[in-house]
């Protein structure tokens, strides 16, 4: 169990650096925030750091936030880790896939920085 003056560590992939700025201004006060920009650099990511929530884009070039979760569940220590997609693209259709394929949540951008913590505190 981590201590109380010890954050816990979120994963934010996103192809857009300024998302990923907003991601981490949203919250560093309270998380230690890993940005992550190429989604094909997370599978050596993960091998040095655990982080207790990730935070995936939908679309982006390469590997979609779909594509990374068999890489994140690849991992035995993250079978069972929260996934929220942060997207642009809320359709109810891309919602219901990806809940279907282990997603806890869903955030449409842009996001409400308040809407965002409150969302990351019920699954962690």
């Amino acid at each position: 169990m981590n201590s109380p003056n010890v954050k816990k560590c979120i994963v934010a992939v996103d192809d857009a650096p300024d998302m990923l700025k907003a991601v981490f201004h949203a919250l560093h006060d309270q998380y230690k925030v890993v940005p992550v920009q190429k989604p094909e650099t997370l599978k050596e990511v993960l091998k040095t750091i655990k982080p207790d929530l990730f935070l995936l884009d939908y679309n982006m070039p390469v590997l979609s936030g779909f594509h990374l979760i068999p890489v994140i569940r690849s991992f035995p220590e993250h079978k069972d880790t929260p996934i929220i997609f942060l997207t642009s693209d809320g359709t109810v259709d891309n919602i219901s896939d990806a809940v279907a394929r282990g997603a806890k949540d869903y955030i449409l951008k842009p996001f409400n920085p308040g809407r965002l913590r409150e969302k990351i505190a019920q699954h962690i």
